[in-house]
């Protein structure tokens, strides 16, 4: 007897998932240009650790490229995770982070926010803050944010636009940042380590955020737990220059080597999931 479609069991429809999910994940890809496990794991019922494999399978075949949390579609250029893709993956937990980092900054000063997502996150929340701010940023996103709010002096610095991470870099922008001085910097990176440092994926952003640790008088480290235990080619700075870390993970916990340093040097740990600050 043949089946009617209200009879067709859920087996079935998991087999044909099985069958057209590749082709499925790489439709979203070709028009969102980002995807995310959570997302496809509900929308094709399958488990979100059979969506890992598939990506896994995909970027084999070099049709994406994996980021914590989902992929991007691969263009054949760069290293550079897009901020487009960025800006989507964490976001409550950057959201978190950004929310912890706001008594940290006085009325007046001038801080720097760097073209991590987590600092557009920290961009978004000083909008609301009511503190008049000098913003220095490199990040063409961060000004977008920034941009109409008359309390805030806006400093985008200039220089070579990257289009992967929307931010400017090159000598020119070293330049200007010789004329600031910075009280509180926020930096975020590719990898958070003991031993290598604090590392990101890209010399030219290294590069900036290198010349502004040198130039603040606090430097502020944002990073979420994916960051832990990671590490890029190019190196920013050294856990001692660091001042404070917030993170949305129990750094004591996924980084007890560096929660130990940190504590030892005299140094601050926000724990922004559970609001404990360590010193």
């Amino acid at each position: 007897m043949q089946k009617s479609e209200d009879s067709i069991t859920c087996n079935e429809i998991f087999k044909f998932h099985a069958l057209e999910r590749s082709d499925y994940i790489m439709a979203i890809l070709k028009r969102e240009k980002v995807v995310l496990v959570n997302d496809l794991s509900r929308q094709l019922n399958v488990s979100e650790e059979t969506i890992r494999n598939d990506l896994k399978k995909l970027e084999k075949e070099h049709k994406l490229r994996r980021v914590h949390g989902g992929a991007y579609l691969n263009d054949g250029y760069g290293n550079e995770t897009p901020f487009s893709v960025r800006s989507k993956i964490m976001c409550a937990e950057k959201a978190l982070i950004a929310q912890r980092c706001l008594p940290l900054i006085r009325n007046r000063d001038t801080i720097f926010l760097d073209s991590s997502s987590t600092a557009y996150n920290l961009a978004k929340a000083i909008f609301d803050c009511g503190k008049r701010l000098t913003v220095i940023t490199n990040s063409l996103e961060i000004a977008r944010v920034l941009a109409t709010n008359n309390e805030i002096r806006l400093v985008l610095l200039g220089g070579e636009f990257q289009q992967d991470s929307l931010s400017f870099q090159g000598d020119l922008l070293q330049e200007q940042l010789s004329e600031y001085y910075i009280s509180t910097a926020f930096i975020s990176a590719t990898g958070v380590d003991l031993a290598a440092g604090i590392t990101d994926s890209m010399q030219g952003e290294a590069r900036v955020r290198k010349t502004v640790v040198l130039r603040a008088a606090q430097y502020v480290l944002l990073a979420d737990e994916t960051k832990f235990q990671q590490h890029g080619p190019y190196v920013i700075s050294s856990f001692a220059d660091v001042d404070c870390l917030v993170s949305d993970a129990m750094v004591a916990k996924v980084a007890p080597d560096i929660y130990e340093y940190m504590i030892g040097a005299g140094k601050t740990i926000i724990d922004a999931g559970n609001y404990n600050q360590y010193a």
